[in-house]
């Protein structure tokens, strides 16, 4: 989770709001291998931290075909926009 920058309260309250059951101490309990969550729970864990880390990653290289589109439609190429 450092490694990607992702912290446990937001990962808990994202978590939560795709109706994971497990309370804040539960979950930090289950990252420090102290205690295990039902697989329903760890499962809404990993989508919940999948999808913070969906949101958080940069734009995915375009491929040649989609590029030629864009170009072909006069839309911009740029990642920034």
């Amino acid at each position: 989770m450092a490694a990607a920058d992702l912290d446990r309260p937001r990962l808990w309250l994202h978590y939560f709001a795709l109706g994971g059951e497990a309370g804040d101490y539960e979950v930090d309990a289950y990252l420090h291998h102290l205690m295990m969550l039902s697989p329903l729970q760890r499962d809404l864990l990993a989508q919940a931290a999948n999808e913070i880390l969906m949101d958080l990653a940069p734009p995915l290289a375009p491929f040649a075909a989609d590029v030629a589109e864009k170009l072909r439609t006069g839309q911009s190429v740029n990642h920034d926009e």
